[in-house]
């Protein structure tokens, strides 16, 4: 569970002010391993940036599953941006229910580049080290993971995956669509609408029983596949360097073979962001 934790709370979700097409996907790009940013107000004059995050989430869910915990969650986040390619960031997460109740603290760091002269293809690498506060041998404190984003006028596909090790290595990878809809523009503040739906696999163990004669045996593998799929609903307001948003999520988890009874989910999540030019 500790694994699906890790995954979920590296996909923040926060929004910014919108200036240029180009301006929006440079750093969108740079950033989209750690958040899901689909404008960003940016100065072109200046090469150092500074975002700051605060996000709330209503209830949490573990790859979209439901553990019978409830409990809230909320992520604070703040991250340095080197002109247009290298980025770090510092986060942590805060579970109500869990003991103890700050899970994690988290230092990460990568690099974009643009794969073509349109700029519509980007790639992004990212190295995270985890610093849990709970010892637990199973537990990866690194993870290595590279995404390729496609972006088109108001449409983004994102492809991603990652291997997290130093424990009980495994393997994940994600696929998201989102589609920006721009509901008020004006020269003071936007009010957008970003739709996305996203398929998340990952490497599981399973165990089987087969019977081979009178005796029968337990066997084990690692599978690949898909555990959960979600669609979010998020509306987003860019208020100057302040940034606002409201999400309506839904989860629909993939059971496995050990799985039986398992049910949809959905939460909101609240986000507040602050981004200034050093």
């Amino acid at each position: 569970m500790k694994k699906i934790i890790f995954i979920g709370f590296f996909l923040f979700s926060f929004l910014v002010s919108s200036q240029t097409d180009e301006e929006d996907i440079i750093l969108n790009s740079v950033l989209d391993e750690l958040f899901k940013t689909d404008s960003l107000s940016v100065d072109l004059v200046r090469s150092d940036y500074l975002y700051t995050t605060f996000s709330i989430d209503d209830k949490v869910y573990f790859a979209g599953r439901n553990f019978g915990i409830n409990q809230y969650s909320f992520t604070p986040n703040i991250s340095y941006m080197r002109g247009q390619n290298f980025f770090l960031s510092l986060g942590s997460a805060y579970f109500s229910e869990l003991n103890p109740n700050w899970d994690f603290i988290s230092l990460s760091s990568g690099y974009s580049v643009f794969l073509d002269n349109s700029k519509r293809f980007n790639l992004t690498g990212i190295y995270s080290r985890i610093f849990f506060s709970a010892d637990a041998d199973e537990l990866n404190p690194n993870r290595l993971a590279i995404s390729l984003v496609y972006h088109k006028k108001n449409l983004r596909t994102r492809m991603s995956g990652g291997y997290l090790f130093g424990g009980s290595s495994s393997l994940y990878s994600a696929l998201g669509v989102s589609y920006n809809i721009n509901l008020v523009e004006d020269y003071k503040w936007d009010l957008t609408f970003n739709p996305e739906l996203s398929f998340l696999f990952s490497q599981q163990t399973v165990s089987e029983q087969i019977s081979s004669g009178f005796s029968p045996q337990q066997i084990e593998q690692d599978v690949f596949e898909l555990i959960n799929t979600k669609i979010e609903f998020p509306i987003e307001l860019d208020f100057g360097s302040w940034d606002f948003e409201v999400s309506y999520n839904l989860n629909f988890p993939s059971p496995l073979i050990s799985e039986t009874n398992i049910i949809n989910t959905s939460f909101f999540t609240f986000t507040i962001g602050y981004f200034v030019g050093l």
